[in-house]
């Protein structure tokens, strides 16, 4: 190993990050009719979606200015929720990516045993780790900054600080990020890295809370806590977190959007600062205890033998399927379960849905100034769509990558007298099973606390359930259609040019089913308000629901009917 204590030079520098440039700009500029149409179709879908968040937000923040005197202040309160998240999100992502980008990269070997600058090489992961874990973030805030432009008259200034602010927000959890994540693998041994994993995704866990309690989302709608409503208004204007990078970019946001009276410029220092201060310890740490930690990374681990338990539970599941297809299951939940960079990905799940149903604890539904059944039935139905996106974003990471984690070992399913249809198919019904059981049980468990009607829950769980089928589809059918399976770690598969398209479409799907029930819903809804006989009954779901079936099978049909057809390509 020779990583030397030479200083950085830029010559270094982007010699180390050119393969991963390199792979993007193949990624894209590869040729072929097919391909153009293709990236023609995606671009499409990227601007509807862009065109949709965009729509969504404003609507949003139009209706907040028509509150009197609280218009600013709800939009300062929603900007903190969502850059709050943002950087949840940003801090589980970097510990995740930081881990196998620093240490369980298959491109170390020969990049360490290079005369390669220290700082140089930390460098290149860190902007690696940066770019992985913060692409899809930005991708989905850029609507949402350019609605708050739009809507406050921002400017050309409010854009340029966007695209000054944006760039130190993510540095600094992409540094923590790194710097967590040296720590815990030169403290613990390499033989134990189901351990490491499990310190990180309990990290995770308590920051997402705690960042998602520290934003008191419920405040937006408690006015009755406050003694009078000057003091409910400045409890408005103020950051609830004032300590987090995520309040620092709102302050700055808000001096240009709202005019504000501000100090930007040392809000500015604070995130300038933190991101330049943040990488450099890093990078000392780095130099440190590196080399170590990689060093423990290359022991074998101890091996353990499955219990039997386990594998009972296992046939039992895989029972109901044909052979093939039960062979190439129980390979791939074997797999899954000794992949610690996959199954770690579960605590943040845990964290998702303990957030997620608190959220339903804390509605203040019953001193709204509408009826509380009516409200009850929106924001159930409203769940609908936000249960789809969490389904989403747990397929992407889970179904999306299914295909291509058969690795350069796709040749042996090339060769073997397996067909490509089983597989498919096997991946589809491995990865539907889980994410059924998390969709019914978000949904079930949210309707419960919000005590819709027997009309409003029977609905959300067949939606929920045809939803899982369309979005299980979209994830392998997709990930097979964009299959890479020359990845170095498995963060890299999801974050590709295949899952931005995966995304897309699932949102599309989530947003077209949610459309076509908009209207039976609010008939039922308003016939509910009405005293006496209303003529309305639960038969005028069936029409909608018989739509949501069709657009189901089509997204179950095709996604995999094409996936399908680009591996038997591969095998020719």
């Amino acid at each position: 190993m020779r990583i030397t204590n030479r200083p950085v030079t830029s010559n270094s520098l982007f010699v180390l990050l050119s393969p991963f440039f390199l792979s993007w700009k193949n990624e894209f500029l590869r040729s072929g009719e097919r391909k153009w149409a293709r990236r023609a179709l995606l671009l499409g879908l990227g601007l509807g979606f862009w065109a949709g968040i965009y729509w969504i937000v404003r609507r949003v923040l139009v209706y907040f200015e028509t509150v009197h005197g609280l218009g600013p202040a709800l939009a300062y309160q929603l900007l903190l929720i969502i850059l709050i998240t943002f950087l949840s999100m940003l801090l589980f992502s970097n510990l995740i990516a930081a881990l196998s980008t620093f240490f369980l990269a298959q491109d170390l070997d020969l990049i360490l045993s290079a005369p390669t600058p220290a700082s140089a090489f930390f460098g290149s992961r860190l902007i690696t780790t940066t770019v992985n874990s913060s692409w899809m973030v930005l991708f989905f805030s850029l609507p949402i900054f350019a609605a708050y432009g739009s809507v406050f008259h921002g400017g050309a200034l409010f854009y340029l600080w966007v695209l000054v602010v944006l760039p130190l927000f993510v540095i600094i959890p992409a540094a923590i990020g790194a710097l967590i994540t040296h720590l815990l693998v030169y403290g613990l041994p390499a033989r134990r890295i189901r351990d490491i994993l499990f310190f990180i995704g309990l990290f995770a866990f308590v920051i997402l809370y705690f960042l998602f309690r520290f934003s008191q989302p419920e405040r937006l709608v408690q006015p009755e806590a406050f003694g009078h409503f000057v003091e409910f208004l400045s409890a408005m204007e103020a950051p609830s977190s004032p300590y987090l990078p995520s309040s620092w970019a709102a302050e700055i946001f808000a001096s240009v959007l709202f005019q504000r009276p501000v100090e930007l410029w040392f809000f500015y220092s604070l995130l300038l600062s933190y991101a330049l201060f943040l990488p450099l310890a890093a990078s000392r740490l780095s130099g440190v205890v590196h080399l170590p930690g990689w060093s423990k990374a290359q022991e074998s681990r101890q091996g353990r033998r499955q219990g039997a338990l386990l594998d009972s539970v296992i046939r039992r599941i895989t029972r109901p399927f044909p052979d093939a297809l039960k062979a190439i299951m129980v390979k791939d939940i074997k797999t899954f379960l000794r992949d610690t960079t996959q199954w770690s990905q579960l605590f943040l799940l845990l964290a998702l849905i303990v957030v997620y149903l608190y959220n339903f604890t804390v509605l203040p539904l019953d001193r709204s100034p509408m009826p509380a059944g009516m409200l009850r039935t929106v924001v159930s139905f409203a769940n609908l769509g936000l249960a789809g996106f969490v389904l989403a974003s747990v397929a992407i990471r889970f179904a999306f990558p299914a295909v291509s984690l058969e690795g350069r070992a796709f040749w042996i399913l090339q060769t073997a007298p397996i067909d490509l249809r089983a597989l498919l198919w096997s991946k589809f019904w491995l990865n539907l099973m889980p994410l059924l059981f998390l969709g019914e049980l978000l949904v079930f468990l949210s309707n419960t606390l919000l005590r819709v009607p027997q009309w409003m829950m029977f609905l959300s769980l067949v939606t929920i359930f045809l939803m899982t089928f369309g979005i299980t589809a979209i994830g392998v059918g997709v990930g097979a259609l964009y299959p890479k399976f020359d990845y170095t770690n498995v963060a890299e598969i999801p974050t590709s040019f295949g899952g931005v398209a995966c995304m897309i479409c699932s949102i599309a799907f989530i947003g077209m089913t949610v459309v076509i029930e908009a209207w039976p819903v609010y008939l039922l809804t308003m016939a509910g308000l009405r005293p006496g006989p209303s003529g309305v009954s639960g038969w005028a779901l069936a029409p909608s629901l018989a739509v949501v079936l069709l657009l189901t099978v089509v997204a179950v049909v095709l996604p995999l009917r094409l996936g399908l057809k680009r591996l038997d390509k591969l095998r020719d």
